[in-house]
């Protein structure tokens, strides 16, 4: 069995440390598999500490493993291309084969389209053309625009990645935005989506509330895992933000977004 070639390397979001080691590795970040260096994330009493950079050891994946993910971001790169729309296609691939991928691009109205149609239709043709090669594949596609990337500067900004991210994470699910299909019901089934919408961001909030005050008053670090679309987490950094001796950044982990919320510099347990 021939020995696999294991590096490390440390950037300040886990995507950068990919494609450093991947740099390193001769290959295509999709071509990488990587583990984090859990000693990275500890004090040297082998508590958890919260630090400025991520640790991983990295190596290059069986071609089997990442083949499927990596037609699809080719596919999608290719498809703006004919489309004529400036972006990247970024692609995570998991153990499971399923690939997620990310398109940011300055024109990330036009691909999601009205009411998610456009991004429907992407998804159809994935699936159609690429999927029909590696049917065990299993395709997740986001779009991120402008307002993702500066999603705490902006209110006005954030109201709009709203609605192209909650729309394109809703169809990407395949959960309640595909409901329009069932029928056009009007301004009554805007009005349902509108209290779904504020009840859904309450319990958010509520959930951020409750982090924020635990890690204030433990002084551990904690990651919301859960798969946020950018309305969601300019939700949760509001929140956290109404909470003296807390702070949240977002961060990359396994290619996608998520909220880190720690304690201020300076705070102490039970500060108000």
């Amino acid at each position: 069995m021939t020995e696999r070639t294991t590096v490390t390397a440390e950037g300040t979001t886990l995507g950068e440390a990919i494609r450093l080691a991947a740099a390193e590795l001769g290959v295509e970040p999709a071509a990488v598999s990587h583990k984090f260096d859990a000693e990275h994330f500890r004090n040297r009493y082998g508590g958890a500490t919260g630090v400025d950079t991520v640790k991983i050891f990295a190596w290059v994946r069986d071609p089997a493993e990442f083949e499927g993910g990596e037609k699809a971001r080719a596919w999608l790169a290719a498809l703006l291309q004919e489309m004529g729309l400036p972006g990247e296609v970024r692609v995570n691939i998991r153990a499971d084969q399923t690939a997620n991928l990310t398109i940011d691009s300055e024109k990330a109205r036009f691909l999601v389209g009205r009411q998610g149609s456009t991004i429907k239709s992407i998804r159809h043709l994935l699936a159609e053309s690429v999927g029909r090669d590696y049917p065990d594949w299993t395709y997740h596609i986001d779009i991120t625009g402008p307002e993702d990337r500066e999603e705490r500067s902006d209110d006005r900004d954030d109201r709009r990645g709203r609605d192209r991210g909650d729309r394109g994470d809703r169809r990407d699910r395949g959960d309640r935005g595909d409901r329009r299909d069932r029928g056009d019901r009007g301004d009554r089934g805007d009005r349902r989506d509108n209290k779904r919408s504020k009840e859904d961001a309450e319990r958010l909030k509520a959930l951020a509330t409750k982090i924020a005050e635990r890690v204030r008053d433990t002084g551990e670090t904690e990651v919301i895992r859960k798969r946020l679309n950018s309305f969601e987490r300019r939700v949760v950094h509001v929140a956290v933000s109404e909470i003296r001796g807390v702070q949240s950044e977002s961060i990359e982990e396994d290619g996608e977004k998520r909220i880190a919320i720690s304690r201020a510099d300076g705070a102490g347990a039970g500060e108000e």
